[in-house]
């Protein structure tokens, strides 16, 4: 299988650190279980522009950003050794040494457990379709809407906040940790092959 993984709000928390600066700056108390909807900065009285650059500001110092989960390196290390894993980012391209030093600090490693990061421009959101994957691992219900009118392609949904609404049928299963990652991966490649 042909598996590709995102970074924010699968590998890393991010909108902890959204959070932060969105509360030092506008005087708030919100918290990443605020955040419960993709385009929470509508409900916060921001622009998209402005959402965005306090994104753009913590891809910067991406090394402040908490992982999400430690065991996530070792599941990849598994599944890469027999399926191909790409790391599959919404992340302008001007990140990426920011990015590779952050995976790499925490054991993710290219030739390890991926093979190649790729970077997408953020819109349309569901731009990930439009890169041929088996499975997906992501946390946005936007490629999860895209993807399940794709009956050769399955997400796995990252449980986060801001995708509770999405309704998990078929070819989109909901996880909330890299085991059950791994479990569904194993399941979805056994339901393959038959």
């Amino acid at each position: 299988m042909k598996i590709a993984i995102d970074i924010d709000g699968v590998l890393l928390d991010l909108v902890v650190n959204f959070c932060e600066i969105f509360n030092k700056k506008h005087g708030t108390s919100y918290s990443k279980n605020d955040v419960t909807r993709w385009e929470f900065f509508n409900d916060w009285n921001i622009t998209e522009e402005e959402a965005f650059e306090i994104f753009f500001q913590i891809y910067e110092n991406t090394t402040s950003v908490p992982f999400i989960d430690e065991t996530a390196p070792d599941f990849l290390e598994k599944v890469n050794r027999s399926h191909e894993v790409y790391i599959l980012s919404a992340r302008a391209s001007q990140y990426r040494d920011q990015i590779i030093e952050k995976l790499n600090f925490h054991g993710i490693k290219k030739g390890e457990q991926y093979i190649d990061l790729i970077l997408v421009h953020h819109k349309p959101y569901a731009s990930k379709q439009d890169y041929e994957f088996d499975v997906y691992v992501d946390d946005n219900p936007h490629l999860a809407d895209a993807i399940k009118l794709m009956k050769d392609r399955h997400l796995l949904l990252y449980d986060q906040p801001w995708n509770q609404n999405f309704i998990c049928e078929n070819n989109i299963i909901r996880v909330h940790n890299w085991n059950e990652v791994y479990e569904k991966l194993v399941f979805i490649n056994f339901k393959l092959n038959l």
